[in-house]
C-alpha cells in the first residue's frame, strides 16, 4: 500500500493553500510530518488534522504538545541523520591539527525565520559576554562567529544585533546561505556550538554537531534532550518565563525556557581554558547521538507505526462510508 507523507507545517498551508496542489497526493493513507517548538498547541492547527491518519513529529517534546488536541495519533519519530557524511566530518574533525595562536571559536548559528527571541542570539553575546568581558584579556584568545540565514529579510533586526556588538572586535557575522560543504567546514572550524535556544522542537545543527565529535552548549529543554542526556552536552539550566510580544506563531503569554547566562558563561570559560572538558563533552556527545538516532533504534519505530496504520481502515475509507460533511473534510 502506498502512503503520502507530508513534512510541511499547517501555518505554511495556511500562508500557501497551492502548496499541495501540485502534489500528487493519492495514496490512501497521509501521514503529517510536523514540528512545533513550545508547550501549547499551534493555533489554527486543528483544521488540517481531518485530512492525515498519523501526525509524525521530530521529538517527544513536539509530540506531547501537538498531541493535546488531535483526534489521530501523533508519533515522535525523531530525525535520522546523513550517518555516512557526518562519519566522514568526524574523521577530518579527528585528524585536524590545532593552529598556534588561532582564538578559540564559539560558533552560534540561526536563522531570522525562526525569530531571534526564540533562537535567543542576544543570549549567546551576553554569556560571552559574561565570560570575557571586553577588554579583558584570555589565553588563548577567545571569538564568536555568528552565522545567520535569512538576513537580508529582516534588516532591522540584522542591523540591532550588528550594532550591538561592534564595539568588540572578537565578535564575527557572517551572513549567508551556505551550500552543505560550506556549512561542514564551517563546523569544521569551530571550537565549540553554541544554542541557548528558548525552545527546540528537534535541533538538528546540534545532533549534526555532537555526532562528528564538535563539543555542544545548550539549553537543557525543549527537543534537542531526545539526543542530549545529561554529560553529553554543556547542558545549560533555565526557568520559564511568559513569551513577552508575539513574533511569529510564538503568541504573548505562551512559555518557553529563559538560560540561564551566568551558567552558560562558566561553560565557556571552561570549555576555552581546559581543552580536556571539551573532549570530554565531544566523546561522550558523539556516543549518546549515534545512539539516540540509530537506524537500530529508530527503523523499529517507523515500522511499528506502519503497520498499525495498515491494520485499521484508513482515512479515506473511513470519509467514503462516512457522511458528506465528513467527506468534506479530506
Amino acid at each position: 500500500m502506498q502512503i503520502d507523507l507530508v513534512h510541511t507545517n499547517p501555518n505554511l498551508l495556511q500562508a500557501d493553500p497551492c502548496l499541495l496542489h501540485a502534489a500528487d497526493l493519492t495514496a490512501p493513507l497521509r501521514i503529517g510530518y510536523w514540528a512545533w517548538e513550545l508547550e501549547a498547541f499551534p493555533e489554527g492547527w486543528e483544521s488540517f488534522l481531518s485530512s492525515y491518519d498519523e501526525i509524525w513529529c521530530p521529538s517527544p517534546f513536539t509530540a506531547q504538545a501537538l498531541a493535546q488536541r488531535s483526534p489521530i495519533p501523533v508519533v515522535s519519530v525523531p530525525h535520522y541523520p546523513d550517518w555516512p557524511r557526518l562519519q566522514v566530518l568526524q574523521d577530518r574533525r579527528r585528524d585536524r591539527r590545532p593552529q598556534a595562536g588561532r582564538a578559540f571559536r564559539f560558533l552560534c548559528l540561526f536563522d531570522f525565520w525562526s525569530t531571534t527571541e526564540r533562537k535567543n542570539p542576544d543570549g549567546v553575546i551576553e554569556a560571552f559576554w559574561k565570560a570575557f568581558p571586553p577588554g579583558s584579556s584570555h589565553l588563548p584568545p577567545v571569538e564568536l562567529l555568528i552565522k545567520t540565514s535569512s538576513a537580508e529579510q529582516f534588516p532591522a533586526a540584522c542591523n540591532q544585533l550588528m550594532a550591538k556588538t561592534a564595539d568588540d572586535p572578537r565578535i564575527h557575522w557572517q551572513h549567508q546561505l551556505l551550500s552543505s560543504d560550506d556549512l561542514d567546514e564551517l563546523l569544521l572550524s569551530a571550537d565549540v556550538l553554541v544554542s541557548l535556544h528558548r525552545s527546540e522542537g528537534f535541533g538538528l545543527v546540534l545532533a549534526d554537531a555532537m555526532a562528528i565529535g564538535l563539543p555542544v552548549m545548550a539549553t537543557a529543554y525543549s527537543g534537542n534532550l531526545e539526543f542530549m542526556p545529561q554529560g553529553s552536552a554543556a547542558l545549560i539550566p533555565w526557568q520559564l518565563i511568559p513569551i513577552e510580544h508575539t513574533s511569529g506563531d510564538y503568541r504573548r503569554g505562551w512559555l518557553w525556557a529563559d538560560p540561564d547566562l551566568n551558567a552558560a558563561a562558566a561553560w565557556m570559560r571552561d570549555l576555552a581554558s581546559d581543552p580536556q572538558v571539551g573532549a570530554r563533552l565531544a566523546a561522550r556527545g558523539a556516543v549518546a547521538v549515534r545512539e539516540r538516532l540509530s537506524f537500530e533504534r529508530l527503523a523499529p519505530v517507523v515500522r511499528q507505526r506502519l503497520g498499525t496504520l495498515l491494520l485499521k481502515p484508513t482515512r479515506r475509507e473511513l470519509l467514503n462510508t462516512s457522511s458528506p460533511v465528513l467527506q468534506s473534510l479530506g
